[in-house]
């Protein structure tokens, strides 16, 4: 009985250093508590929120992230559709080659490249402008977001028949993102001016 009552102790013990440990790291650090249920809400400015034990973590649609005690409510600010807020361009560069391209920035297996008439890819996010790669690097989102924040600005041209390669371009913005998504795990990205076109060599 004495060995019973020791091993639900430490049964206990255990379960409750998870949940204080999740609950601080939430918390202090603002991050998701593991163990939770995730509320996804539709409309207003909270896309979900993941209720803990002890904390609520509100993840709102302009990225921000707070984590709170339990009772206490948040509200997200209201911001300006993202079509307001996020924007970005491209800096040429003269007497380059437009077919050719630099290796611009890598993470995690994955690289993009600027063909070498394009100086330098600017992103403005609310009141910040910075560089593609820093935008990548610093923005607390993921590198597919990332992308994704532009490509859903740009027009949608063709997906091709290689496991999901697909071309966009913006005339206005003097661009084209080519991202690849290929049966052999090629998911760089290749981007040039208005002009460029899907070439065999790309996406290897």
């Amino acid at each position: 009985m004495k060995k019973s009552l020791k091993v639900i102790l430490i049964i206990l013990s255990v379960l409750i250093s998870v949940i204080v440990l999740d609950t601080l790291q939430a918390k202090i650090f603002d991050h998701s508590p593991l163990l939770k249920i995730r509320d996804n809400l539709d409309g207003g400015s909270i896309d979900y929120i993941d209720k803990g034990i002890f904390v609520n973590h509100y993840y709102c649609n302009n990225k921000e992230q707070v984590t709170t005690w339990k009772k206490t409510k948040y509200a997200c600010p209201i911001s300006e559709t993202k079509t307001n807020e996020f924007d970005f361009y491209l800096k040429m560069q003269e007497n380059e080659d437009s077919v050719d391209f630099n290796n611009y920035y890598t993470s995690n297996d994955r690289t993009i490249y600027l063909a070498r008439n394009i100086g330098e890819f600017y992103v403005i996010d609310g009141e910040n402008e910075m560089s593609l790669k820093q935008f990548i690097s610093t923005v607390y989102q993921t590198f597919d977001d990332s992308i994704k924040d532009i490509t859903d600005k740009l027009d949608y041209i063709d997906e091709l028949n290689d496991g999901g390669t697909r071309i966009y371009k913006l005339k206005d913005k003097n661009i084209t993102m080519i991202t690849c998504n290929r049966l052999n795990g090629n998911r760089n990205i290749y981007v040039g001016d208005y002009a460029l076109k899907f070439e065999e060599n790309m996406c290897k």
